[in-house]
Order: structure tokens, then C-alpha cells, then sequence
């Protein structure tokens, strides 16, 4: 058969009924064999099949053998606050969209004047505004809206795909998105993992703020070393550019006109969730205002947002429909991973199941042998391979589970390494399969697959260096 897609499948198939048939392995309990069994069945399913119903399967095993009930299960997983965040952060990004605020956002961009007739000053520009809206919406929307926006001025200027200038323009779009991940908790859902993680893990408490003063800063170093690679490595003939007039920039904004009422009142309540989201770093929890700012949430507010944004009507048509925000908004793919990771996590982290005491005997002799330096910069390049292959939200959760394990074991475990593997998880440049942002620059056949392989690659080394000796020790004076 030349058609091989049964093997992964195959494979994870084997591995979980091996471990559902084999005697537990001190320390594992049944349970722990059981666990584990449906974690491997699940990753090489996610690798090899996808992200979607292999999570959905993952969810229904985890009640089928016996290991949650089903009551447990729904609530760890789809009834888990994280992945009614994401819902609700979809549709406010989705109010964003459909009210063209976003298009607006980029063309503001590069309709400054100091950007006319400066081939790289342009791009870096309109790279920046997709790292800044992308810092609060899906990359798979932020490449979207973007490319929309660049495929008529590539073809305006007479580029056809698969040229090189149009390649490192589209690429850059997808990689600038994809950087973007890593800046904010707004809508991300691999940010606000790693903050519960972190807070299950270690008792340490992240607010909104305190990540993007980590995030921000990070995001903006990473847009600039693609830049810097973009302008000197690639390096493509961007004569034509200089040819893009004011005047076509200027005639799209035009178009645009003024803003209206709906795009205001999309971008007003985006800022009030934000604000809302930001207002439990200012005030203390000890007060009644604080408290209740705890008590409830921040997916409650993402929710009653984007509800908002249905209810509010202009010229007798929602700002948002119900049909938009779930059809269109959200990333059906990606929430159900979220739920299954939420449901896999709770069951690890189950003292009943021995994993947490057999992880430690396993990976402590490794841990004890290298300098922490080399086991940092392990841990970079494994989460980046891994990424570049699957989806960020299982390389962070592979990466997390083995590897934190390790660095506990001798004492280095701590937030810092946690959010640092979380941020190196969105630097997914390689492949179509990277992420969705990547699949889609390459599916539009702007980009060959071959050119961003190529200049994906050699990301890898400064990426790993990057974060192992600049980011990592920034986390520690961000994180203490």
C-alpha cells in the first residue's frame, strides 16, 4: 500500500493496549498504566493524524477504561475554565474581524509616512502590526487578515508566487504571527496553561500584567532577530517595493473610510475584558473588589464579552453573530486539544497514578549528570523540534511533562524554565504542519514548501541560543 496514514494510528494503537494489558512497573499503579497507555495512544495520534478527533477519542477513553468517570471527565476537560477562556476570547476576537477593525489596524501600519518609498521599513512595519494584533487573536486569524492585505499589493507590484521577495513577505507574515503567541495571555491558549501549570506546580501566582512584562519584550526580540535574518541571510531584491506609492496605501485607507459604529464598539469591549482581566494586579485581593475580581475569573468576562458583542445591535444587525463566533471564530481543532490536555493533566497529576515518583526515579540520574546549562538548552531545541513537526500545544505538553520532571529532580525546576519552554513552543517556522499559520501561507501558494523549510531551519540554532542565554535569565528577574 502506498497510502501508509494507518501506521501512526497502528502504533498508538499498540502502545495502549500494551500498557492497559501489561502488570503495573513500580512505582505505577493500574491506574498509573492506564494513564499512560492513553497519553502515548493520544501524542502519536496528535502527531501523525491530527489534533481534532484524536483529542475527542482521548477524552472518551479516559471514561471508557474506567480512569475518570464521566462526570470527572467532561468537567476537567470541555467544563475546564482554560478552554471556556479560549471560547470566549474567540469571539472577541471575531468582533474584531468581521467589523473590519483589524484590516484598519495593519493599514495604519504602513500608511505612516515615514514608511513611503523604504522597502524595509515597510515590511518591518506591516510584520509589527501582525505581531501586535496576532499578540491578541489565533495566528491562524492574524495570518488571514494579513494576507488579504498583502496578496493585492504583491500582485499590484507584479509579484507572482513563488517569487522570492513575495516568498520572504508571506513567510514573514506566518512566522510574525506565530512569534506573536508568546507576548500575551489574550486568547492564547498555551500562555494561560502554563500560568495554571505554574500555579499548580509551584504556588506561584502569574497576573496578566506580570506575564506581558515578560511577554511583550520577547515577542518584540523574536520579531526582530526574523527581521535581521529576512534583511541579511534571505535577503531578497526588494527594488520593486520602492515602486508601492503612497498613493495606493493611502487609497485603501480611504476605502475604509471612517470607523464605524460597530468596530467601535467591538474594539470598546475588547478593552473593557482586558482592562478587567488586568484590574486583579492593582488591587489587592484582600478587598471586597479584589476578591470578587478572583472569584470570578477570567473566563467569565471573555464569555459575557463576546455574548455582549451578539446582543449589541447597529442598524438592526448584531455586531457579532452567534453563527460567526462559533463557526468562523473558533478553532474547533485547537479547543478540543485544550480540553483534552485539561483532562490528561488532571489525571497525571494524580498522586494514585505513581507517575510523578517513576518520572523522578527515571530522569533524576540523567539530571544529576549534565550542567543545567546543557539541560536548558536541550529543553529549547527539543520543545522547537517538536514543535516545528506538531501542534505548540502538544510540543509544550510533551516537553512540560518530561522535562520538568528533570529539572525538579535536581533542584532547577522553577517558573522561569516553565514559561520559557511555553514561549519556545510558538516558534513553529518550519513546516506546513507547524502551525496553522504556516499552513496556510504555504496552502495559498505564495510560499513554496522548500523556502520555509530552508530558512525555517536556520532558525533552530539562533532560536536555542536566544532563549537559553537571553530569555531564560530574563524570565528569572521577571519571575522570581
Amino acid at each position: 500500500m502506498k497510502n501508509k496514514w494507518w501506521v501512526g494510528p497502528a502504533i498508538g494503537t499498540i502502545l495502549l493496549l500494551v500498557f492497559l494489558l501489561l502488570p503495573p512497573i513500580e512505582p505505577l499503579t493500574p491506574l498509573g498504566m492506564k494513564t499512560i497507555g492513553i497519553f502515548l495512544f493520544t501524542a502519536v495520534w496528535w502527531a501523525t493524524v491530527g489534533i481534532g478527533y484524536p483529542s475527542v477519542l482521548c477524552i472518551a477513553l479516559i471514561a471508557l477504561t474506567g480512569v475518570m468517570t464521566p462526570v470527572e471527565v467532561f468537567a476537567a476537560s470541555y467544563g475546564w475554565w482554560i478552554t471556556l477562556f479560549f471560547l470566549g476570547s474567540c469571539g472577541l476576537t471575531m468582533g474584531l474581524r468581521t467589523t473590519g477593525f483589524s484590516r484598519r489596524f495593519a493599514l495604519w501600519f504602513i500608511s505612516r509616512r515615514f514608511v513611503a518609498g523604504h522597502p524595509w521599513r515597510l515590511v518591518g512595519m506591516f510584520l509589527l502590526s501582525c505581531t501586535i494584533f496576532g499578540s491578541i487573536m489565533t495566528a491562524a486569524a492574524t495570518a488571514i487578515i494579513s494576507m488579504a492585505i498583502a496578496e493585492p499589493m504583491l500582485q499590484a507590484l507584479g509579484y507572482k508566487r513563488g517569487d522570492k521577495f513575495a516568498a520572504t513577505f508571506m513567510t514573514g507574515v506566518a512566522w510574525a504571527a506565530t512569534a506573536a503567541l508568546l507576548m500575551t495571555p489574550f486568547g492564547h491558549s498555551g500562555n494561560i496553561l502554563i500560568i495554571d501549570w505554574i500555579k499548580r506546580d509551584f504556588g506561584y501566582e502569574i497576573s496578566f500584567l506580570h506575564f506581558l512584562a515578560f511577554g511583550i519584550p520577547v515577542g518584540l526580540m523574536v520579531l526582530g532577530m526574523l527581521l535581521l535574518i529576512y534583511r541579511f541571510i534571505v535577503n531578497p531584491d526588494v527594488s520593486r517595493v520602492k515602486e508601492l506609492s503612497a498613493g495606493y496605501v493611502a487609497q485603501e485607507v480611504r476605502n475604509l473610510g471612517s470607523m464605524k459604529t460597530g468596530e467601535k464598539i467591538a474594539v470598546g469591549t475588547f478593552l473593557v475584558v482586558i482592562i478587567w482581566w488586568l484590574l486583579p494586579s492593582f488591587i489587592s485581593s484582600a478587598t471586597e473588589v479584589g476578591a470578587y475580581l478572583n472569584k470570578v475569573g477570567i473566563a467569565i468576562p471573555a464569555l459575557a464579552g463576546a455574548v455582549l458583542l451578539c446582543v449589541i445591535r447597529v442598524k438592526g444587525k448584531p455586531v457579532l453573530t452567534f453563527r460567526e463566533w462559533m463557526i468562523e471564530g473558533v478553532e474547533w481543532d485547537t479547543l478540543t486539544l485544550i480540553a483534552a490536555i485539561g483532562a490528561v493533566t488532571v489525571v497525571i497529576e494524580n498522586p494514585n497514578t505513581g507517575i510523578i515518583q517513576f518520572m523522578d526515579g527515571f530522569f533524576r540520574p540523567f539530571a544529576q549528570a549534565v550542567p543545567f546549562t546543557i539541560f536548558l538548552m536541550l529543553t529549547v531545541f527539543m520543545v522547537t523540534l517538536l514543535t516545528n513537526a506538531m501542534s505548540n500545544l502538544v510540543s509544550q505538553t510533551l516537553t512540560y511533562t518530561i522535562m520538568m520532571p528533570i529539572a525538579l529532580a535536581v533542584g532547577k525546576g522553577n517558573p522561569a524554565l516553565a514559561v520559557v519552554i511555553s514561549a519556545a513552543s510558538n516558534i513553529a517556522f518550519s513546516l506546513p504542519s507547524a502551525t496553522t499559520s504556516t499552513a496556510l501561507v504555504t496552502g495559498s501558494g505564495w510560499v513554496p514548501v522548500p523556502f520555509m523549510l530552508k530558512y525555517g531551519l536556520l532558525v533552530f540554532i539562533p532560536v536555542v541560543l536566544l532563549f537559553s542565554f537571553v530569555v531564560y535569565p530574563f524570565a528569572l528577574l521577571i519571575f522570581r
